[in-house]
């Protein structure tokens, strides 16, 4: 009875003449390269987010995970310089320029934190052929729940370490993954599509092996506790480049900012013995052939070995596009393996030079601060304060008029009364006729909008 069934089935695909030409071509191209798989492994290193059943891998793919071990072992992959688009950070503090560690990883958690829009109402926004710079300002700061300390047992991390990093989405997802693998399975088992049943019975032992060598060493910030000189807040200005048009003002505690943008993060877990790393990438180079060669036979033999491949390759593309994404990913790690929170907030300034006097104003460390009082020192900017502005403005006279006019600005804005209008005449006599007075205060106004909205601490951490 159940021979006669089988037979009809795959009588199906006769019915129409395209249909076993599609089986012919369908496994080869769902391999060519529809996975993506650098974006996959950058979250897979940083916190083991790929399910073992999704690991279809392209030959694009093999040649990156067959690649040098070391250099995959030391940086999750997307932040190895040259993978990625570069960012570059500037110091608020000590006025020091350098490329960011991390690049992809900040990346990622931006685009897990939405932002919210700040308006900008001044009236330099009305004006002609203006050159436009959108700011986003990042205020990080700690979970209030302590993060446990990470185990070097594998029975520990897999059994419950593993399961704590992820969100409720991830789980049910990858759930529901192997209930539609193991029903997949048990169809082709029936079926008699044995090609598809030696692939699908492949990929979680890829998966498996993946998982040993780069997915059991979640990342996590190399310095997490504070010195007693750390113990203040700082901002860090990033861009792609000194001309572009997207900043992004990352604020909050100087150890957390440090680590995140400008040390590279820690390998954490139990990871594997240096000697067992040869004999897994052994294995894993025969599953990727395996892989290929199985699709190679079904494409070959254009029946319905070729369909179940294809929709097992299109499921794990579909629930990594739209369900398991990176972004969650790193929403995730976010909270279970550094223990920070994300504050996003956008708004858009007139100039470049509005979006200095923005920085400038918000930047916790302009001021010199009097560690007694607590209170800020507002009849000079601190010594080297303003060396960050260097890359994107450079010293000389006019810059130091502008540096002069903020200044007074600022001060004013800080000590005006309801009484008294902003900027003062005095102010504004001398400074008035200076294409960029409109940009001091727009800045000005700007950062007083952000830091309301934001809710931004001051410089000393209580």
């Amino acid at each position: 009875m159940l021979d006669a069934e089988v037979a009809a089935f795959q009588r199906i695909l006769d019915r129409n003449r395209w249909t076993p030409e599609l089986a012919g071509i369908l496994p080869l191209s769902a391999l060519i390269d529809f996975v993506e798989i650098p974006p996959k492994l950058h979250a897979f290193q940083l916190v083991g987010a790929a399910p073992l059943w999704s690991w279809p891998i392209t030959p694009a793919g093999s040649r990156l995970l067959l690649s040098e071990d070391e250099a995959l072992q030391q940086r999750c992959f997307l932040d190895h310089h040259g993978n990625s688009i570069a960012l570059h950070g500037l110091d608020g503090l000590y006025g020091a320029a350098y490329v960011v560690a991390n690049p992809e990883t900040l990346r990622l958690c931006l685009r897990a934190s939405p932002p919210r829009t700040i308006a900008n109402p001044h009236a330099n926004m009305q004006g002609d052929s203006l050159r436009v710079q959108r700011l986003d300002v990042v205020h990080i700061s700690r979970l209030p729940s302590a993060l446990p300390a990470p185990s070097s047992s594998w029975l520990r991390f897999v059994l419950l370490e593993h399961w704590r990093m992820y969100s409720a989405r991830y789980l049910a997802t990858a759930a529901i993954g192997w209930v539609v693998l193991l029903g997949t399975i048990v169809m082709s088992a029936i079926l008699r599509t044995y090609i598809a049943l030696a692939f699908l019975l492949t990929i979680p032992a890829t998966g498996a092996v993946l998982f040993a060598l780069y997915g059991s060493s979640p990342r996590r910030l190399l310095v997490t506790d504070p010195t007693t000189f750390e113990r203040h807040n700082r901002l860090v200005l990033v861009a792609e480049h000194m001309n572009a048009t997207h900043w992004t003002a990352f604020y909050g505690e100087s150890t957390i900012l440090n680590s995140l943008i400008n040390r590279p993060l820690e390998p954490a877990g139990p990871g594997i013995a240096p000697a067992a790393r040869p004999v897994l990438r052994a294995c894993l180079r025969v599953l990727i052939l395996g892989q290929w060669a199985m699709a190679l036979a079904a494409a070959a033999t254009k029946d319905w070995n070729s369909y179940f491949i294809c929709f097992w390759i299109a499921l794990c593309i579909f629930l990594h596009a739209y369900v398991i994404t990176t972004d969650r990913s790193a929403e995730d790690w976010m909270k279970s393996c550094i223990g920070l929170r994300m504050q996003r907030y956008r708004t858009n300034l007139s100039s470049r030079r509005t979006l200095l006097n923005t920085v400038m104003a918000l930047n916790p460390a302009t001021f010199p601060l009097d560690l007694k009082t607590g209170e800020n020192d507002l009849s000079c900017f601190r010594t080297g304060a303003l060396k960050w502005i260097n890359p994107i403005l450079e010293p000389g006279a006019g810059r130091t008029r502008w540096e002069e006019a903020s200044l007074k600005a600022m001060r004013e804005a800080r000590e005006q009364s309801p009484k008294v209008a902003f900027p003062t005449d005095d102010w504004r006599r001398e400074y008035g006729k200076d294409y960029w007075s409109l940009f001091v205060l727009e800045g000005i106004e700007m950062a007083a909008r952000i830091r309301l909205e934001a809710n931004l601490p001051g410089e000393i951490i209580y």
